[in-house]
């Protein structure tokens, strides 16, 4: 099988039209490929192959290429977040057999007194000492990376992403996104982030180019779209809901703009409708996925995304999703299962936890752990995460329908459900709210109401906390379990 590198560049190799802009930087296809193919030579020479790499790094083109020559060295890159906790990298390392490390010069502190080799951007040209021709025969089942999960809901799991993994989930993205070399997207989202590094590949393979945005003020973006006419942004919820309600995103013309993608979570109704009227020419493609999906499972056609508002849609190309019920059978509408998929995209499994593999992935099938929901079409509508719903008096809440429902007033920007321990109810459903008003008790009062009267009694909240920001893990996601010891933290005080 062909590595998934040499896939990648296999029609842009040679190409002379730009890849990578950042600053005043620009990287053409074929200078990346050039600086990819030399490195990757001299990780093969070094180490041979089949080893475990690790890379740390923001967006950059050190990622890129030291991402790239990982893999096309026959090797595998261990992806960390650079947010990470010493207890976790200790972990991570302590469980992996690193023969070297790549590590932005910036996180190098993390790193001392490891045994592995480490690079920095600095050395990169160290490793550049010429090129032989580099062919390492693959096997689909080789494992290409490893991305750790964000670990938002427990102790981080390192996912096996294999060659046949990766190609696959490319494919099929290019075939809904149609994208081609003539695409340029504006990139916020992490690489070491499976949605981030999609749109790596997809661009890499397709011939466009990205643009690489690390500025803390998340409003640049418009500026970066604009500037380098960009044709796509992604973003996870918390980046268009920041647009929304911290910028002048929604004035915007963005004439350049040919669609948005968001995944990474459920973004509110509310804030679609708000993008979707504000640029009814340009697609909005609603997407759901996972880690061990290697991206991307499903996506919404953007000329459904009003009528079917609130859906993920269906599977993409080349993978069957369905919505079971506990006995393994489709369910019907209106009933409630779990999300399930088949296809060449699903991991290999997780890196050293056979049992946990065992749990996720049953007959070639990956039990996502996400509830939801079908219509008369087929169309399929996340109700919660199963980790996420709320036990409380005999009664299992999911916090989507809650949200959903205070976010509808004005008044609210944000709003995230959690369950509390309570004596008498086990759990205590509380929501936590954004609100850029000054009247707190006002807002609390319109949410009590508009609960009181839509709501069953036992979904209403117990209580209404507010927040100035919802901590964020490094995808950007809202950290429930962080939020759940924020509000336990107040409420113990009081």
């Amino acid at each position: 099988m062909i590595n998934f590198v040499d896939y990648l560049f296999e029609n842009s190799r040679l190409s002379s039209r730009p890849f990578l802009l950042e600053s005043d930087m620009v990287v053409t296809h074929a200078q990346l490929y050039d600086t990819v193919h030399e490195i990757a030579c001299a990780l093969f020479e070094r180490y041979g192959s089949g080893n475990q790499i690790l890379l740390i790094s923001e967006n950059n083109y050190f990622f890129i290429v030291s991402y790239l020559a990982i893999i096309k060295s026959g090797n595998t890159a261990v992806l960390i977040e650079t947010r990470i906790s010493e207890k976790d990298l200790a972990q991570v390392v302590h469980s992996c057999p690193l023969v070297a490390c790549f590590v932005q010069e910036k996180l190098l502190d993390l790193f001392k007194g490891t045994p592995a080799d480490t690079y920095t951007e600095n050395s990169l040209e160290s490793l550049s000492n010429g090129t032989f021709e580099l062919s390492i025969p693959v096997h689909p089942c080789d494992v290409a990376v490893i991305i750790f999960t964000s670990g938002s809901t427990g102790a981080k799991k390192g996912v096996m992403l294999t060659h046949k993994n990766l190609i696959a989930n490319t494919e099929s993205i290019l075939g809904y996104l149609h994208l081609t070399e003539l695409d340029r997207v504006c990139v916020v989202l992490p690489f070491f982030y499976c949605y981030g590094a999609s749109l790596l590949h997809t661009h890499i393979r397709a011939g466009g180019s990205v643009v690489l945005n690390n500025k803390i003020f998340l409003g640049s973006v418009i500026s970066d779209i604009n500037k380098y006419k960009c044709t796509g942004f992604a973003g996870v919820p918390s980046t268009f809901q920041i647009l929304i309600n911290k910028t002048h995103f929604l004035s915007e013309e963005l004439p350049s703009l040919r669609y948005f993608t968001q995944a990474g979570g459920q973004l509110a109704n509310k804030y679609i409708e708000m993008i979707v009227n504000a640029f009814p020419q340009k697609e909005f493609f609603v997407m759901y996925g996972a880690t061990e999906a290697t991206a991307r499972l499903s996506y919404l056609p953007p000329h459904l995304v009003e009528e079917k508002m609130g859906s993920i849609g269906k599977g993409i190309p080349g993978v069957t999703l369905e919505v079971l019920d506990p006995n393994g059978l489709p369910i019907k509408p209106g009933e409630i299962g779990e999300i399930t998929a088949m296809g060449d995209n699903i991991m290999k499994g997780y890196y050293n936890d056979p049992e946990g593999t065992a749990v996720a992935v049953r007959d070639g099938r990956y039990y996502t752990g996400d509830l939801a929901t079908v219509d008369e079409d087929g169309y399929i509508y996340v109700v919660g995460r199963s980790k996420n719903i709320i036990k409380s008096g005999g009664y299992r809440i999911s916090p989507n329908e809650i949200e959903d429902l205070i976010l509808s007033l004005e008044e609210v920007s944000g709003c995230v459900v959690v369950g509390v321990p309570d004596d008498v109810m086990g759990e205590a459903v509380i929501a936590v709210v954004q609100s850029p008003g000054a009247d707190r008790e006002g807002t609390s009062a319109k949410i009590m109401s508009l609960c009181n009267t839509t709501l069953p009694s036992y979904k209403v909240p117990m209580g209404i906390e507010f927040i100035g920001e919802y901590p964020l893990n490094s995808s950007n996601k809202v950290d429930r379990s962080r939020l759940k010891a924020i509000v336990m933290d107040r409420r113990s005080q009081r």
